[in-house]
């Protein structure tokens, strides 16, 4: 879920010595290569101004559309795969626990090469209320945003580990050490 805490619990798994993937991060690379590029830009030209990919359009175009979220995401999401298995094969000798720090784990098929799953969930609100901080966006594209993205019972049915983050950090943080510890 976005907002819940992924990035919070992906630096605790960091600490204990994982090789954490921001699959975030990695994805606005892989969108900005060529190819990806090109893809994107002839379904979505109306998210391209002069400066380029304009990432709050895009946000704006697919998080209102289920329909052009699938399209999206059936255009960019072998790119970015095909990138994250990449990189976990070019560290496999030297790494041997990886961490994905997924937002669409499950949306672009990443789950099929992890041993174990953990989803982070908090409530919708507490959510959209950090997703407008983070991300200096309405509440309202918040809520578009959390609105096209499974709940947290979608996750609890899925994830090996569910861990809420419904401000107790406290309680949230030697939750996810916990579970570190469980994984090693």
């Amino acid at each position: 879920m976005s907002g819940a805490g992924k990035s919070l619990a992906a630096r605790v798994f960091a600490d204990s010595g994982y090789c954490v993937i921001d699959c975030d991060k990695e994805a606005r690379c892989v969108i900005a290569g060529e190819k990806c590029a090109e893809a994107v830009k002839s379904a979505f030209p109306e998210a391209y101004t002069n400066s380029g990919f304009d990432r709050i359009k895009m946000a704006q175009i697919v998080f209102s559309n289920k329909n052009k979220l699938k399209k999206y995401e059936e255009i960019v999401f072998p790119f970015i795969v095909f990138h994250i298995i990449n990189i976990i094969l070019s560290e496999a000798e030297n790494v041997k626990n990886f961490l994905l720090d997924a937002p669409a784990l499950y949306q672009s098929g990443a789950d099929d090469f992890c041993r174990k799953i953990i989803a982070v969930v908090a409530d919708r609100e507490t959510c959209v209320k950090r997703i407008t901080m983070r991300d200096n966006i309405s509440e309202a594209d918040a809520f578009l945003r959390i609105d096209s993205q499974p709940d947290a019972k979608y996750y609890k049915e899925k994830a090996s580990y569910l861990i809420r983050n419904n401000n107790d950090s406290e309680s949230f943080l030697k939750r996810v050490s916990e579970v570190t510890e469980v994984l090693k």
